[in-house]
């Protein structure tokens, strides 16, 4: 199992759901997400520069559970079966 492929797959994933949630506020405004990425993501805000810290976390956040998810999975009996 590589780290490297599970900690760039989530993080895209993270970073195409956070646009697609911008993009949906854009066109949306009365159903508005932003409130649910403010207290998920310090520093957010509907400012260029807050958008830009949003995918930076998130970008840290993917590779943070893609570690732990790595890690787990390597002590588990199918990380060690497959180790052998």
């Amino acid at each position: 199992m590589s780290i490297n492929r599970i900690g760039f797959a989530l993080s895209s994933v993270l970073v195409v759901s956070y646009a697609l949630c911008l993009v949906f506020d854009q066109l949306l405004p009365q159903f508005s997400m932003h409130e649910l990425w403010a207290p998920l993501l310090p520093g957010f805000s509907l400012s260029p520069i807050g958008i830009v810290i949003g995918i930076a976390e998130l970008i840290v956040y993917g590779w943070y559970i893609a570690a732990l998810y790595a890690l787990a999975y390597q002590f588990s009996p199918i990380g060690q079966a497959s180790a052998d």
